[in-house]
């Protein structure tokens, strides 16, 4: 019998949170987006810095990730990821500030390492912002 409705469970390494009666997660792969709905295959899938949308009734939530792993199942999807904000919960002065100083240390970088850090670091945060305006 195919399920209804997932159980959604977020887990970073500070916390996690449960959300019950999701209709459909759509998530960043590392492929691309990517769309969850109850009765999916069993999957593993690579996640990217994005969006985490989980889509409810006519509500939604969404929240900004840097990444990890998405564990799904017949009716449950386990997001392993290294962080996840909510978009009401983001710092947009924060944000702001941390993709200023990427771009000066993507400008200041004497090495290919350290400029690669720093665009990495100018990608979460303009995620960030990005997923903040969609509040």
């Amino acid at each position: 019998m195919i399920p209804d409705q997932l159980n959604v469970e977020i887990v970073t390494p500070t916390g996690q949170e449960e959300r019950h009666h999701i209709d459909y997660v759509r998530a960043p792969g590392t492929d691309g987006l990517f769309g969850v709905m109850p009765g999916h295959e069993p999957a593993i899938i690579a996640l990217d810095i994005g969006e985490i949308r989980l889509r409810w009734n006519e509500s939604s939530v969404s929240f900004a990730t840097s990444g990890g792993y998405a564990e799904i199942h017949n009716d449950r999807v386990i997001l392993l990821v290294e962080t996840a904000e909510r978009a009401d919960q983001i710092d947009t002065d924060r944000a702001q500030r941390a993709a200023e100083q990427a771009r000066e240390h993507m400008e200041s970088a004497e090495d290919e390492a350290a400029k690669q850090h720093a665009a990495l670091e100018l990608r979460r945060a303009e995620n960030r912002l990005k997923v903040a305006e969609l509040q």
